[in-house]
């Protein structure tokens, strides 16, 4: 590895977090997405609002009648941004052809090879605008790069999302979980790194 004069790393190093984003996760990936409530008595006590108990259970019915929806993404590492790299995600989940969720997230590396801030804006629903938000979160990269676990806002709960990568580093499976629901998300990539 180079060093630029101020100590800032110009390309990949084996620091778990540019394994797991710029050597597995680059690319293309597909798959399908879950949300069910395990929980509704604590979803109705919890304090996330109406408008996110009403999501909540819209996305558990629709799921329910119509099965699990498809997860599309697309990472671009960028190991020459920032002090460590950052990858930019695109991540959308749909059925029938409509959006359900759109996620674009830029993972901002720390230079201690296993911390990432993620940059994120969401979007609810097919209508652009309607529901939408920015927000920052962190991640934990371990296992020297295999692994990953998030801890994300969503629906106005607090997640928990452990993510980990398969031997062959060409699926990904993850679990994410609140206090009154759980997700899941089941990818292989499809698509060779951009």
């Amino acid at each position: 590895m180079t060093m630029e004069p101020e100590g800032i790393p110009r390309h990949r190093t084996n620091a778990p977090n540019h394994v797991y984003y710029f050597d597995i996760g680059t690319g293309t990936w597909q798959g399908k997405a879950t949300f069910r409530v395990t929980s509704w008595r604590r979803l109705l006590r919890s304090r996330i609002g109406l408008t996110n108990k009403l999501l909540a259970t819209a996305m558990h019915v629709v799921q329910l009648l119509t099965g699990a929806p498809r997860q599309h993404s697309t990472i671009v590492a960028k190991p020459h941004e920032g002090e460590f790299g950052r990858a930019d995600n695109v991540l959308r989940i749909s059925k029938f052809g409509l959006t359900l969720y759109l996620l674009d997230e830029q993972y901002v590396l720390e230079g201690n090879g296993t911390g990432v801030t993620v940059r994120a804006v969401e979007r609810l629903g097919p209508v652009p605008r309607l529901l939408t938000r920015s927000f920052t979160y962190s991640a934990e990269i371990r296992d020297e790069g295999m692994a990953a676990t998030y801890r994300m806002p969503l629906l106005g709960a607090m997640w928990t999302a452990n993510y980990q990568v398969a031997a062959d580093r060409q699926s990904l499976l993850a679990e994410l979980v609140c206090d009154w629901g759980t997700a899941t998300e089941d990818t292989r990539r499809v698509g060779a790194p951009v």
